[in-house]
C-alpha cells in the first residue's frame, strides 16, 4: 500500500489554492504578524456591560502556562 514505484517514501500532496480575489493576502496571526486586532465593538461597554467587581481578580488569576501577557 502506498508504493510509488520508485521504492522511496511517499511525500504529502497538499493542494495549494489561491485565495478569494478580495481576500487579505496576509491574514492576521500568520507569518510573524502582530497579534489579532480586536474590534472596537468587542468590549464590555459596547455590549452594555460595566466592569464587574470580580474582573480584576479574573485578569490576574491566570494559569501559569499563559504567562503574564494576558
Amino acid at each position: 500500500m502506498g508504493e510509488s514505484g520508485t521504492g522511496g517514501r511517499r511525500t504529502g500532496r497538499r493542494v495549494q489554492r489561491p485565495g478569494a480575489p478580495e481576500a487579505d493576502p496576509t491574514p492576521q496571526g500568520q507569518h510573524g504578524a502582530d497579534a489579532a486586532v480586536r474590534a472596537s465593538e468587542d468590549t464590555d461597554r459596547a455590549w452594555g456591560d460595566g466592569a464587574g467587581r470580580n474582573d480584576e481578580r479574573l485578569r490576574q488569576d491566570v494559569p501559569p502556562h499563559w504567562g503574564k501577557t494576558h
